[in-house]
C-alpha cells in the first residue's frame, strides 16, 4: 500500500505533531509492504528526512510553500499553489492521510482526516473569535472531502456526530499513547538542582492556553495548608509562544510569586521523563482535552494523575486516576491535598496508572489506522 501522509507541520512539540510522528513512524515498522511518501514544507524538507532516515520505506517530498511566502496579500494564491503541489505528489499513491487542521483539501486520491477535537467553536474555552468563526469551515471541507474521520477518542466522535449530524461518513476511534520514551526514570542530581526542585513535588505539563486552566490550578494551590505548602512544590513545565508566557505571569504574578510555585519554560523530553517519574502527581485538570496525552504519558512514567471529569480524561483515565470539577478550585485543592499526604494512595496509584497506560499503544493505533486505510480503497 502506498500511503501519502500531509507532513507540513511534523517536527514540533504540540500533541498534534507527536502524533503525526508516531503513527508515520509505527505504521512503517508494519512493514515493508507499505511504503510511505511523507508531503513536506519546503523549508522542513531536509529536517523531516533526516529524521525518518533510519526508515527505509519513508519517502520525503518537500514541495509545499509556506502560505506566506510571498507576502500575506497572495497567501490565497500560494494556498492554491499548496494544493496543486500536493495534489501533484500524491497522484501515484493508493490513500492520503490529512493528520490535523488544514486550510486545503487535496484532491485525487481517497483521503483520511484526523479530527483531534471541535474545542475551537466553543466559546467557553477562551479561543479568539476569529478562530471560532474559520475552523468550522475546516471541519466542513474535511467532512465533505474525506472518505473516512478518524478521530483519537469516542468523544470527539459524538462532538462530530453532534455537531455536524447531517455527516454520515465512517468515523473511526484510534486512540493515541505515550511513546516508548516515557518510562519511569530516576531524577537525577544535577535536573533537580538547575531547576530548583525540592523532594515532594506535583506537576503540571501543558501549553499557556485558556483551555489547559493554568489560573484555577494557581488558586487551588494557594488554597493548601501553609504547611503543606511549605513542605512541597507546584512545578509547571510550560509550553507556547512567549507573549502568551508573559501575560499569564502579568496577570497571576501574586500567586507565581509564592515560592513554592516554580515555573519552567519549554523543558527538554528527557528531563520531563524525569520529573513525571519523581512527581508526585500530575495535575492536568484541564477543561477539555481531546484525548489527553499528557495523562497517559505520566502514568507510563508510573506517576499519578489528577485530571478533570470532563471530555475524553475519563475515557484515557480510566480507573487509574482521580477526577475533579476542573471549575471547583477547592476540589482541585483537596486532590492535591491528598496525593502530597497520603503515601499509600500515591502507590495503589502509580501501579493502577502504570496498567492503564499498557492500553495504549502506538503500534495498535497505527493498525486501526491501517484498517481505515484498507476500508475505503
Amino acid at each position: 500500500m502506498n500511503i501519502a501522509y500531509d507532513a507540513i507541520l511534523l517536527l514540533g512539540r504540540s500533541g498534534i505533531e507527536r502524533y503525526a510522528r508516531e503513527l508515520i513512524k509505527h505504521v512503517a515498522l508494519l512493514g515493508d509492504e507499505h511504503q510511505l511518501q511523507l508531503i513536506s514544507g519546503v523549508e522542513y524538507g531536509g529536517a523531516t528526512q533526516e529524521y525518518f532516515r533510519s526508515y527505509g520505506n519513508i519517502t520525503t517530498h518537500s514541495v509545499v510553500p509556506h502560505e506566506r511566502r510571498l507576502g500575506a496579500p497572495l497567501r490565497l494564491v500560494m494556498r492554491a499553489l499548496q494544493k496543486r503541489n500536493f495534489s501533484r505528489a500524491i497522484r501515484r499513491s493508493d490513500v492520503v492521510h490529512m493528520l490535523g487542521p488544514t486550510k486545503f483539501v487535496p484532491s485525487g486520491v481517497p483521503l483520511v482526516a484526523t479530527i483531534h477535537d471541535l474545542f475551537p467553536m466553543d466559546p467557553s474555552m477562551g479561543l479568539s473569535s476569529e478562530m471560532r468563526r474559520r475552523f468550522p469551515a475546516r471541519v466542513m471541507r474535511q467532512l465533505r472531502s474525506a472518505s473516512a474521520i478518524v478521530c483519537p477518542s469516542t468523544y470527539v466522535a459524538g462532538t462530530i456526530r453532534e455537531a455536524f449530524p447531517w455527516y454520515t461518513g465512517p468515523i473511526a476511534v484510534t486512540p493515541l499513547a505515550a511513546s516508548d520514551a516515557f518510562v519511569p526514570t530516576e531524577l537525577s542530581d544535577s535536573v533537580r538542582k538547575r531547576h530548583g526542585i525540592r523532594d515532594r513535588f506535583v506537576l503540571f505539563v501543558g501549553r499557556v492556553d485558556p483551555r489547559k486552566n493554568i489560573p484555577r490550578m494557581l488558586r487551588a494551590w494557594s488554597l493548601l495548608p501553609a504547611h503543606v505548602r511549605s513542605n512541597s512544590q507546584f512545578v509547571l513545565l510550560v509550553a507556547g509562544d512567549q507573549e502568551s508566557l508573559k501575560r499569564m505571569q502579568q496577570e497571576h504574578a501574586s500567586n507565581l510569586s509564592d515560592p513554592s510555585i516554580r515555573l519552567i519554560y519549554e523543558l527538554p523530553s528527557d528531563e520531563m521523563i524525569q520529573l513525571m517519574s519523581s512527581a508526585r502527581a500530575l495535575v492536568f485538570s484541564t477543561l477539555g482535552e481531546g484525548f489527553g496525552l499528557p495523562v497517559i504519558e505520566a502514568m507510563k512514567c508510573g506517576c499519578p494523575v489528577i485530571t478533570s471529569n470532563l471530555t475524553s480524561l475519563p475515557e484515557v483515565g480510566g480507573d487509574a486516576a482521580l477526577y475533579v470539577d476542573p471549575t471547583e478550585e477547592e476540589a482541585i485543592a483537596e486532590a492535591i491535598e491528598r496525593v502530597l499526604t497520603q503515601d499509600e494512595l500515591v502507590a495503589t496509584m502509580r501501579a493502577k496508572g502504570l496498567e492503564q497506560s499498557k492500553r495504549f499503544t502506538w503500534h495498535e493505533t497505527a493498525k486501526k489506522t491501517v484498517d481505515v486505510y484498507r476500508s475505503i480503497m
